[in-house]
């Protein structure tokens, strides 16, 4: 039997280090943290109502269930849909103004016993709002089943988002409700340059600001850019012939499992392109799809005109 003789192989350092690819890095590294509810303080159970994702040095980003329909099945007499609102207008507060105060994910607190936040993991990913979504779309198993997209989208007019929002904002605001919100009839008449009357479409006025909440669930963008741009030179017309301090546009998003999405992003690029210059003019401008965020966003907005 004859004795086999070693293989020798000669490696190419040079030519692996100019085939070899550097590893692409994130654009963003960070932390993420969820939102843990628990309706009965005598019972230890707790639920994930929402994800908080923060990278170093940089404002969180957060999204809270606004849907508690699957709480009445599991607490049908202890903890009705309206407590659990209650309980997600004050976290969405407490939220904000972490974002505000530019708090750490482990520096975030609620002052509710039903309300806890877990110890920061770590993440990392291209977009944190793309994060945001992807986790809490994983980890909230109490938000209602995803729909269909495209087949069951359904349009809400901006006198229907008025209303979704208005509910909000009633249990946010308080007695202040009804000194901001034009609730039963909405817009005002202003006199002309040249004598005539001219309806301006919105709905939150002080002595010192005025604001519109205008629908974008719409499946086009064509039809959101020109509610859009409505809603933005009744607030510029309103603000200069009343002399006020300032203007807020408060635009209801689709939801973005309803729809293709090709079509979401396209109403997002519209609004975008639109938002740097009405911000430049002075415009708050906030867009998101949950009606109890987009409540709480009005809320921070309106309360110094109200002191």
């Amino acid at each position: 039997m004859s004795e086999s003789k070693p293989i020798s192989i000669k490696i190419d350092h040079g030519s692996l280090s100019q085939a070899a690819k550097a590893t692409p890095k994130p654009a963003f590294v960070g932390a993420w943290a969820t939102i843990e509810l628990q309706p009965d303080l005598f019972a230890p159970q707790r639920f994930t109502v929402g994800v908080a994702v923060q990278s170093a040095d940089e404002r969180l980003h957060f999204k809270l269930l606004d849907d508690f329909k699957k709480f009445e099945c599991v607490y049908p007499d202890v903890f009705p849909q309206k407590s659990a609102r209650e309980l997600m207008a004050y976290a969405a507060e407490a939220l904000q103004q972490a974002v505000k105060a530019k708090l750490p994910l482990d520096a975030v607190r609620f002052e509710s016993h039903c309300l806890s936040i877990s110890p920061p993991l770590f993440t990392s990913g291209e977009d944190r709002e793309d994060k945001v979504e992807r986790l809490f779309a994983e980890v909230v198993t109490m938000a209602p089943s995803p729909k269909k997209r495209g087949g069951d989208f359904e349009t809400i007019d901006t006198p229907n988002a008025r209303r979704l929002v208005n509910r909000y904002l009633k249990e946010i605001a308080g007695i202040d409700f009804e000194r901001f919100v034009q609730e039963a009839q909405t817009g005002i008449l202003i006199d002309g340059d040249d004598g005539s009357r001219h309806f301006l479409d919105l709905n939150l006025l002080t002595s010192t600001s005025c604001g519109s909440v205008t629908s974008a669930v719409y499946k086009t963008s064509t039809t959101v850019e020109i509610n859009l741009l409505k809603a933005s030179l009744d607030l510029k017309t309103c603000c200069r012939k009343r002399r006020l301090d300032s203007m807020g546009l408060f635009l209801l998003l689709p939801d973005p499992q309803a729809m293709e999405q090709k079509e979401y992003k396209r109403i997002e690029e519209v609004i975008g392109d639109h938002e740097w210059k009405l911000q430049q003019d002075g415009f708050r401008v906030v867009s998101m799809p949950e009606p109890a965020r987009l409540a709480s966003e009005i809320y921070e907005w309106v309360r110094p005109a109200l002191t």
